[in-house]
């Protein structure tokens, strides 16, 4: 798919550009034509994903959600903990085409089985910073599930060690929020600038939300402090009625990912296209739409490598288009089974890396 017609460029300087061949890979060039059909950008990132397919319940294969939807760079958010991230390191990371980054989880397992922090005895903060000093190549951050089907009587006591494993290792810190105990409040009060709130917009009781789509007193001074929205779609976080009313106050999630995983890679989230057609039915513009998928998850993920050189060569992006029908058989409904009705919809066409056409 080396074309010479205009393509509208999202997340760079051109407005429009056209794709060319070249000895030292694909070229993007400047064109005075009119914007095209298709649109190309930064390759896609998704911040939450689980992928140690094999070793958690709920691990997908990397690849399954990566390039052929047009995602280039994956964050696997947790699946691992300090005893089992060498694994992932080894086993999962080398055999992907997609580049895969990690949170560690601060429950020493991860995700083997689903209440990894309820239990003081598989949390070792020596152990989980040794983890990442071994993996300082992969590691992007420490990632802590803060709700109470999770943590169990442990309260805030997970949130708390992760919090200082990340302060100890200079790592921004990934928080899952769900049905309370712990209180969100008192969630939103550890953290700080650079972490990651993720869940962001789920609709359960307790949520950070105010009925006009504000924020809560206390994600409005976690904003404040510099901390960021994830959206982490996944089985039961993603409210479409609370997104569209916090897009509308002007509360745009920072990064926008999937929380895919065997649960629900069938449904509701299928993969980052499709949630990101979600974002764009709650009303979030598409260049917005695209730097939540580019630009801040890379730079969440420590991967802020620019996607053109200087001479126009092409490192990393995604050629997608808007369609008017969706693909075959998809209904767009959130995690609560509200079905979303989008005008347009957000089609991968084809990804490149290194000057290399992926697929098309």
């Amino acid at each position: 798919m080396i074309t010479r017609k205009p393509l509208r460029v999202i997340g760079g300087d051109l407005r429009t550009a056209r794709l060319e061949p070249d000895p030292s890979g694909v070229k993007l060039r400047p064109s005075d034509g009119p914007p095209g059909e298709l649109f190309i950008g930064p390759g896609w990132a998704d911040a939450h994903a689980h992928v140690y397919d094999g070793m958690t319940e709920i691990g997908v294969a990397a690849d399954q959600v990566g390039l052929a939807t047009g995602v280039h760079l994956l964050g696997d958010a947790g699946s691992a903990g300090a005893a089992t991230l060498d694994g992932l390191v080894k086993y999962v990371i080398p055999a992907a085409d997609v580049r895969i980054r990690a949170w560690v989880n601060i429950g020493s397992y991860g995700l083997v089985h689903m209440r990894e922090t309820a239990d003081i005895r598989d949390v070792d903060v020596d152990a989980t910073l040794a983890a990442i000093d071994r993996h300082r190549d992969v590691v992007c951050g420490v990632k802590v599930r803060s709700s109470g089907l999770i943590v169990g009587a442990m309260g805030l006591q997970p949130l708390q060690l992760g919090r200082l494993v990340a302060r100890e290792a200079g790592l921004p810190l990934m928080v899952h929020i769900g049905e309370p105990p712990p209180l969100i409040e008192d969630v939103l009060d550890l953290l700080g600038d650079g972490d990651v709130v993720t869940h962001c917009y789920h609709g359960k009781t307790g949520h950070p939300w105010r009925a006009d789509g504000r924020p809560s007193p206390a994600l409005d001074r976690a904003l404040n402090r510099g901390v960021r929205l994830d959206v982490g779609h996944g089985a039961a976080s993603f409210a479409g009625d609370v997104a569209r009313r916090a897009i509308a106050a002007g509360f745009p999630p920072h990064s926008i990912s999937t929380d895919v995983h065997v649960r629900n890679i069938r449904g509701p989230v299928h993969d980052l296209p499709t949630t990101m057609t979600k974002l764009l039915a709650c009303g979030l513009p598409l260049d917005d739409v695209i730097a939540a998928v580019t630009r801040t998850p890379r730079e969440i993920l420590g991967a802020p490598e620019p996607w053109l050189d200087e001479d126009g060569l092409v490192r990393h992006a995604t050629v997608f288009r808007l369609a008017d029908t969706p693909p075959p058989h998809r209904v767009y409904t959130d995690a609560r089974g509200a079905v979303l009705d989008p005008t347009a919809h957000i089609v991968p066409v084809a990804t490149i890396r290194n000057g290399t056409l992926e697929r098309g």
